[in-house]
């Protein structure tokens, strides 16, 4: 179990149970509203579909940190080049042109 006595809002602790984990955060009045809100217009039911929804989003934006990192390292610090089906300040005409030459057919 991972415990901290000193905790605030933003203890969580956790506890293994056949092969899930539990994770528990105290939260205000406040938030706990404005989240039973936002449940209800996205139509999850109950705390636990709400805290799964929040950990899913919080994953997705570490991965997608996890990417851009990459993308950074690789090209150690110089621009990374735009991918070719984005259109520049010329329009999406010289956006095609550039894609046909990268393609070798123009």
């Amino acid at each position: 179990m991972l415990d901290n006595l000193g905790c605030t809002t933003e203890c969580m602790q956790m506890e293994k149970d056949q092969g899930s984990e539990v994770w528990q955060a105290r939260i205000g009045h406040e938030l706990a509203a404005e989240l039973r809100s936002d449940a209800e217009l996205l139509g999850l039911s109950g705390r636990t579909e709400i805290v799964k929804a929040g950990l899913a989003m919080l994953h997705r934006h570490a991965a997608e940190e996890r990417m851009a990192r990459g993308v950074a390292e690789f090209y150690g610090g110089a621009e990374p080049p735009l991918p070719l089906t984005v259109a520049d300040d010329d329009g999406p005409a010289a956006s095609r042109s550039r894609r046909k030459r990268a393609n070798g057919r123009g």
